[in-house]
């Protein structure tokens, strides 16, 4: 007989519990009170309300899928949509329906809120059975590896000099994420053109709570002098040893001109902390691409096979059964439909 599970929301009394199932997953020690305030009790679009909890016939929390909010804008018109995340099940149901039970059920409390969708940029495992179940795939996209030689490690962030881009021209510093930083972030991301896909919403707002994460060890490129014209993002974990085995990611690279970009992309490989260096290069200019071969990246294009594409960033959609109202465009789940620079990787987590 299979076993049954007790599902429910995530309420402030089950906080410890939550935590202690959550260490196994964010291993972030003294940092996971403070991550999940800043996940689900300090976002500025949704709180967790929609986070579900499963707990077995003793009453022992088992499994929970987190769903916290994020803001996206096309044509002018901004909206909130939920995400999954933190979905964890203890090891002993992990072969037991629990996970899909979960997801269900958040979707459905989604459909009776009127929200119309559910986004998930998680595990390529889970894809093939989640597609059963009725989510829909955009993507997966390119993704660029460059394996560091040499000692990964660099001391000393705040101290670099500044670089000038060789192919710019213009100056290019370190930065801390402090609101000097996020206005300029915020500024260059608002001169981006809207070309009719869906995009995160990448305003101040955005930036300081992303910048909050403590789970997060982000490292800030600026380039420009006095009016900022391009910026990067880098990310490692925040308990990640530099010469460990993560990658750093660089979850942003954005930029007025192509060669500001490619300039921005090409020190980052010279500044940033890690071993190997990803970066999702959708609507990464040719001049960028350059850089990076001329590193010796590895690219990786989708082949449209599970199995080889299981690293490659992507995003599954969940109709909920609302209907989606304005503004939420009806199209989500075309291909096409999304802008997805800044989300994919580590951009949240």
């Amino acid at each position: 007989m299979s076993e049954t599970f007790a599902l429910s929301g995530c309420l402030p009394p089950d906080v410890p519990e939550i935590l202690e199932l959550q260490d196994a997953l964010w291993h972030g020690e003294e940092h996971n009170l403070a991550y999940y305030h800043w996940k689900y009790r300090d976002n500025p679009y949704l709180d967790g309300r929609f986070s579900v909890l499963a707990r077995d016939g003793s009453g022992r929390v088992v499994g929970m899928v987190g769903v916290f909010g994020s803001r996206w804008e096309r044509d002018g018109a901004r909206f909130t949509l939920p995400c999954v995340t933190d979905t964890i099940v203890v090891p002993e149901h992990r072969n037991s329906p629990l996970f899909h039970l979960m997801l269900d059920e958040a979707a459905r409390r989604l459909r009776d809120a009127g929200i119309p969708w559910l986004l998930d940029f998680g595990d390529q495992g889970a894809i093939p059975a989640m597609l059963l179940r009725g989510w829909k795939m955009a993507g997966p996209w390119p993704l660029s590896v460059v394996t560091r030689t040499g000692d990964p490690f660099r001391p000393g962030w705040a101290d670099e000099p500044v670089r000038t881009g060789t192919r710019s021209g213009v100056p290019i510093s370190v930065a801390t994420g402090d609101e000097h930083t996020i206005a300029a972030m915020a500024e260059v991301a608002s001169r981006v053109p809207d070309d009719g896909r869906v995009r995160v919403a990448r305003d101040a707002e955005y930036y300081a709570w992303r910048a909050a994460n403590p789970m997060a060890d982000y490292r800030y490129l600026v380039a420009g002098d006095e009016k900022p014209v391009g910026f990067l993002v880098g990310h490692r974990f925040v308990l990640d040893p530099a010469d460990g085995d993560t990658p750093t990611t660089i979850v942003e690279c954005e930029a007025d001109d192509p060669d500001v970009k490619a300039d921005l992309v090409d020190v980052a490989h010279d500044l940033l902390p890690g071993r190997w260096i990803l970066l999702c290069t959708q609507d990464l200019p040719a001049e960028a691409r350059e850089v990076l071969l001329r590193r010796g990246a590895e690219i990786s294009e989708p082949t449209g096979r599970f199995a080889l594409d299981g690293h490659l960033p992507t995003l599954m959609l969940k109709p909920t059964g609302a209907e989606p109202g304005a503004p939420v465009p009806p199209d989500l789940a075309e291909p096409g439909s999304w802008d997805v620079r800044g989300t994919p990787g580590r951009a949240w987590r």
